[in-house]
């Protein structure tokens, strides 16, 4: 059987689900697996892809939804015993031999969040490209869950749980702290179920205690408070937009910890890469969150800016002990996950097709 992945995130910026999609070819490179793959032919691939020894396939013009939907498809007209595996979405339901992946339904959770075009889009789509799909990985057993609740006639045993992991050769080697300057730490796409408009409040009231904020706006959301006033937030907040990978890895080393207020998650990538980076955690008292970080973080109710405030102030009086006690967790914690293991996971479901 020839396995293509749909690479149209080569040519996309690398955020959560692009990061995910990019590692886990990586990963079944890595394990010997014999992979194309494909992506439009329209435009360039992102630089900080390294797609150095893939097989990579440039067919058909158009880089968007419609490439995936009409143009795809052609590529495997008359072609037999494949597999196409789509690790950031949906997928093309005119092809019948082919893997999906469901990061998370928060479209359907709370669709206030997100543009009415993302929304009616996926709301159709995703229900229909599950009935075509052999198979639906997911990345939580959260999400699976989720799944099962918002489309009831799929069957437990089509859908597997292939979890994210941190990039042990970007943050894999704990740093000490190093800066004159310390500062807590959130990265995100600044969108509304990341919660943002509580953090920004809780760090208001804490003028002593100095927040940075990485992450980009996307179209497909909706606005927040927090997104329309980050001009207007005082000294002790910055937000410095999108990093790229390397910035980011020295973000979580010297930061006193990181933080996510986030209301809802499929994974929740950047707790591991905290972790695995020596970073403590201080996160959302979320279902999902618990599931991905065990006993490694202090949880607080995002739905108070007052319960973020008292962790925070709670973990810089007993930082000396907190401190270490969480980085010994966290690093323990974000060995769970691993790249390798979620490869052989994959392959394992191919083989029984």
């Amino acid at each position: 059987m020839k396995l293509y992945i749909n690479a149209r995130f080569l040519l996309q910026k690398r955020t959560g689900v692009e990061r995910y999609a990019y590692e886990m070819c990586r990963a079944l490179k890595e394990i010997g697996a014999d992979i194309h793959l494909i992506c439009p032919q329209s435009g360039e691939i992102n630089p900080t892809y390294d797609i150095t020894g893939f097989n990579i396939v440039r067919f058909g013009w158009g880089r968007s939804h419609l490439w995936e939907q009409l143009i795809l498809p052609f590529f495997f007209v008359r072609k037999k015993n494949y597999t196409v595996i789509s690790f950031t979405g949906l997928g093309s339901i005119l092809v019948p031999h082919k893997i999906m992946t469901i990061h998370d339904l928060s479209f359907l959770e709370n669709p206030q969040w997100f543009s009415k075009a993302y929304y009616y889009y996926y709301k159709i789509m995703t229900p229909l490209a599950v009935r075509t799909s052999q198979h639906i990985v997911t990345v939580s057993e959260f999400s699976r869950n989720e799944i099962m609740h918002f489309y009831p006639f799929i069957h437990q045993e089509k859908i597997t749980v292939i979890y994210n992991a941190a990039e042990e050769r970007l943050f894999g080697t704990k740093k000490q702290n190093n800066t004159d300057k310390p500062f807590f730490l959130a990265v995100s796409s600044l969108d509304p179920r990341k919660n943002f408009d509580t953090l920004i409040k809780a760090f208001k009231g804490l003028p002593d205690y100095r927040l940075i904020i990485a992450g980009g706006k996307n179209r497909v959301f909706g606005t927040s408070d927090a997104i329309a006033s980050t001009e207007e937030c005082p000294s002790n907040i910055e937000f410095i937009g999108r990093v790229e990978d390397q910035k980011l890895s020295e973000l979580y080393a010297n930061a006193r910890g990181y933080i996510s207020p986030s209301l809802y998650e499929g994974f929740g990538l950047p707790l591991i890469e905290a972790m695995m980076s020596g970073c403590p955690v201080l996160c959302s008292d979320i279902p999902v969150y618990h599931e991905v970080c065990n006993n490694a973080a202090l949880f607080f109710n995002p739905n108070s800016y007052k319960a973020l405030q008292d962790v925070v102030q709670k973990f810089a009086a007993n930082e000396t002990s907190l401190r270490q006690h969480l980085i010994a967790q966290g690093f323990a914690n974000s060995k769970r996950f691993s790249w390798h293991d979620s490869a052989k996971k994959l392959i394992d479901i191919l083989k029984n097709l």
